[in-house]
């Protein structure tokens, strides 16, 4: 398996229509990863990510009912980056199972607990973690208040899973800043597409990249493809013309490589 770190999931907007190519943005959407210091510093499976419980996936709608059991759900402000605070999740459900993987160079350990709170010997898996690393939660909760309500049954076990990626302490950035990635992918993909069938095989596409320790863009690859060979090219040809990035650094300020995952979707 190769070491990924997924430090950013980046959405392809179209804000009026193909017609408009000049409007193609890049957005920054909030992404589950986590840094060393503050690994090391969890007690409790919420202090993995602020992400953790608003990105878990349930089977049978079970985030959807989440959503709408959860305590005070209407009073919360009405803007696009609010969080519910994960600790009010405490207040109408208990975690009964929670199973961590860490997976580093292919190589997985897995441990079990019966609550939400960390043992040691997830402690010991998660601080052994390196930048890279994909930590897998799966866990199993019971609502406290088990009365049928509008929604259905509460007296049933749910279980649900995420991931959580830890990232360099310090992030490879692009020169400029992610507004000019944004602009850079815009002037040599997007731009250079002919129709509307080739911009959805485009926005079905994801793409991958390493930037080393010199900040030199290496190793690019099609993880999803367009389907269509030039549209496919096109993507490594845009990866590899990248100017060089200011390289990622540890907590001791030295050099690192750092994998990207980028993949194309439309906005809504």
């Amino acid at each position: 398996m190769k070491n990924k770190i997924l430090t950013m999931l980046l959405l392809l907007l179209v804000a009026i229509g193909f017609s408009q190519s000049d409007n193609f943005n890049l957005e920054r959407n909030m992404n589950t990863t986590i840094k060393n210091a503050t690994l090391l510093r969890a007690e409790y499976i919420n202090d993995l990510s602020p992400l953790l419980w608003s990105q878990m996936a349930f089977p049978f709608n079970g985030d959807f009912w989440l959503y709408h059991r959860r305590i005070n759900n209407f009073a919360q402000p009405q803007t696009e980056n609010y969080l519910y605070p994960q600790d009010d999740y405490k207040q109408i459900v208990t975690v009964v199972f929670t199973e961590i993987s860490v997976t580093t160079d292919g190589k997985t350990v897995v441990t079990q607990s019966t609550s939400d709170k960390l043992t040691a010997q997830q402690k010991n898996s998660l601080t052994a973690a390196v930048p890279g690393s994909v930590i897998e939660v799966k866990l199993k909760y019971k609502y406290k208040d088990q009365t049928k309500d509008s929604y259905g049954d509460r007296n049933k076990t749910v279980a649900g899973s995420t991931q959580v990626t830890l990232v360099p302490a310090i992030e490879a950035e692009y020169p400029g800043g992610f507004k000019q990635l944004s602009a850079y992918f815009a002037a040599n993909v997007m731009h250079k597409i002919t129709d509307k069938k080739e911009l959805d095989k485009i926005l079905n596409a994801t793409i991958e990249f390493t930037v080393d320790e010199y900040g030199e863009v290496t190793n690019a690859r099609i993880a999803k493809t367009t389907a269509d060979k030039r549209l496919d090219n096109l993507l490594l040809e845009a990866i590899n013309k990248m100017p060089r990035w200011k390289p990622a650094a540890d907590s001791k300020g030295e050099k690192v490589k750092q994998e990207f995952t980028i993949p194309f979707s439309s906005g809504c």
